[in-house]
């Protein structure tokens, strides 16, 4: 029987790796007429892929690895990124972006609504915000979640004013990202190289101006399965490849399943891959063991989401004038 990654699988990678170098250095050097590429070293499998094809395509010395940790990122995630600059022998820069955000009251918005919930909550607390699944009769409505200083899990109902401040605040952290990566771009002539891949950006899980503000998306035509097949044919370092794949925004470490997705990348790809190729539910459902009301449910979810995060997608709408 055939296997969702087999469906959706590159079917030759050497050939679609040169295509993807020959992009990069068409666009770096021919179209934006720069010097190198900048990529966002998240310590991540996106930002892995992207740095290693770019570093195929322009050499190690044209492109330079930004590390921007900040208080609450994952130690591990620092210690990934360098271990793959160290391996692709490309420049770097690690920039603690802790003090700038600070500055921008990032932590004290966040730590308001968390403190409300929680007045225990600590400089040694934990928290991060999970998006349970929407099912046939339970609504997924996020929560906060604090692992407290003796290591006990405090699971608490937020209003969504509440979550909007909380995801308001941390999206200043890829913005911020976002003006490091441009000040540095500009400062030495290079090119800012997205990472975003297909299934983040059909489902609206970037940020607009944070990390989906780019020169160069070249992922964004890639499943995250097949940027895990990318990572796998480039040698990506283990720790990487094995990893979960997180935003690494919240203090106690979050999954992507689980902050937006809800279920894992495998069936986030098929249902989008579906969508796209008209795939019956009944060919759904044997790719996936899924029952009938759990593939109609996640359809409509993904539909939502498409629909709803549109706008990122598109230029800023602009007024046209209907007068002679």
């Amino acid at each position: 029987m055939e296997s969702i990654d087999e469906l959706i699988k590159i079917t030759d990678l050497e050939k679609s790796v040169a295509k993807l170098c020959d992009f990069i250095k068409d666009e770096v050097t021919s179209k934006f007429q720069k010097y190198g590429a900048i990529v966002g070293m998240s310590g991540g499998i996106d930002s892995a892929v992207s740095a290693s094809l770019c570093t195929k395509a322009l050499g190690s010395d044209n492109v330079l690895g930004l590390i921007l940790p900040e208080k609450e990122s994952d130690p591990a995630s620092q210690i990934h990124a360098k271990k793959l600059v160290d391996q692709l022998q490309i420049k770097s820069e690690i920039i603690d972006i802790t003090s700038i955000l600070d500055t921008f009251g990032v932590y004290q918005y966040k730590e308001q609504v968390i403190k409300n919930k929680f007045p225990n909550f600590n400089d040694e607390c934990k928290y991060r915000i999970i998006v349970p699944p929407k099912r046939a009769n339970i609504v997924g409505i996020p929560f906060l979640e604090i692992l407290d200083d003796k290591n006990n899990s405090h699971k608490l109902k937020i209003s969504s004013s509440e979550f909007l401040t909380l995801t308001a605040a941390t999206s200043i952290k890829h913005r911020m990202r976002m003006t490091m990566l441009y000040y540095y771009g500009e400062k030495n002539n290079l090119c800012v190289i997205g990472t975003t891949n297909k299934s983040e950006y059909l489902q609206g899980y970037f940020v607009k101006y944070g990390d989906g503000g780019s020169d160069i998306e070249p992922l964004v035509n890639l499943y995250k399965l097949q940027i895990y097949q990318l990572g796998a044919f480039l040698k990506i370092p283990e720790e990487i490849l094995n990893k979960n794949a997180s935003p690494d925004v919240w203090s106690f470490v979050t999954t992507d399943e689980e902050f937006f997705y809800s279920v894992p990348y495998d069936i986030v790809d098929l249902m989008l891959y579906a969508r796209e190729n008209n795939l019956s539910v009944a060919k759904i459902r044997q790719l996936s063991n899924l029952s009938l009301d759990e593939v109609e449910n996640l359809l409509k979810t993904h539909d939502q989401k498409r629909a709803k995060s549109q706008h990122m997608r598109e230029m800023p709408h602009k007024w046209i004038p209907d007068f002679a």
